[in-house]
């Protein structure tokens, strides 16, 4: 039975997380938990808690599959393709967001970074990070293991992105949205934190930098967090200074150079290792 991070619900423009519905579950009445539809074929699905309450998620409505040619059953397949010693059910399931979407030339910045926060700050995200880290290898530089490199998520167009290409070190992510005339691109960031220090209100983590070609960190990237998420991540700026981590968000090109913006060091962060 296929499952899904995310569905449509009634007329609203953005789709809505499991995870949002199980923390809201008593304001949705019989009739509101008959409205989730599939992101991509538009069919009826429920929403669950898994079988011991703390796995919410969307599944098929009781005999009713998703329509020929839909994207979701056919990333589910995927799991009968690699070794079982990575549960990979969160994966092929996790629907990622389109940057892009998430703004539209009349939202405010405000908007916007509200909007973001919501779609990267939350616990969906620290989920997802989490059973990304399951495919690093400790003993290769926490380099993707390579019978995983050609798994495929699924992103809300209905188009699908291999592992290998949003796992990034900083000058690739540079790369990349160089590439595409600056514009921002959704990524995980594989790379070092140094010292957290202040701008202004804000706070700013350098990504370490280095001349080995191999480690791909010549270049200047941050870190940023926004003096309206100062306080709730204050308390985790030590433990993450001086790590190797992975962290998932938006990069992007701004007038202080490139750099991603937390909302939530504890999930958009996995630390991988410490020095």
């Amino acid at each position: 039975m296929s499952r899904m991070s995310h569905a449509r619900y009634r007329n609203l423009e953005d789709p809505v997380s499991a995870i949002e519905i199980d923390e809201n579950y008593d304001s949705y009445n019989e009739e509101d938990r008959r409205q989730f539809k599939c992101i991509f074929c538009n069919s009826q699905v429920q929403f669950s808690r898994g079988k011991s309450h703390d796995d919410p998620h969307f599944k098929n409505w009781p005999n009713t599959n998703h329509k020929d040619g839909c994207c979701v059953p056919n990333s589910e397949k995927q799991r009968n393709t690699f070794s079982r010693d990575v549960d990979l059910e969160v994966l092929v399931s996790t629907i990622l967001p389109r940057s892009m979407r998430l703004d539209t030339p009349n939202t405010s910045p405000s908007v916007s970074r509200g909007k973001r926060a919501k779609r990267f700050g939350g616990k969906t995200t620290r989920k997802f990070i989490y059973h990304i880290k399951n495919l690093l290898d400790s003993k290769n530089k926490f380099n993707i293991k390579p019978e995983y490199e050609d798994l495929k998520l699924l992103v809300e167009d209905g188009t699908q992105v291999s592992i290998k290409d949003i796992i990034k070190t900083q000058d690739e992510i540079i790369d990349i949205i160089d590439q595409n005339n600056g514009n921002e691109v959704i990524c995980i960031l594989r790379g070092t934190t140094s010292r957290p220090s202040k701008r202004g209100s804000n706070y700013v983590i350098p990504m370490t930098k280095g001349k080995n070609p191999e480690y791909k960190n010549s270049k200047n990237f941050n870190l940023f967090i926004n003096y309206d998420y100062v306080e709730k991540n204050t308390n985790l700026l030590d433990k993450i200074k001086n790590s190797l981590i992975i962290c998932y968000g938006i990069a992007e090109k701004t007038e202080y150079g490139y750099q991603m913006e937390l909302y939530s060091i504890k999930n958009q962060i996995e630390i991988l290792k410490q020095f």
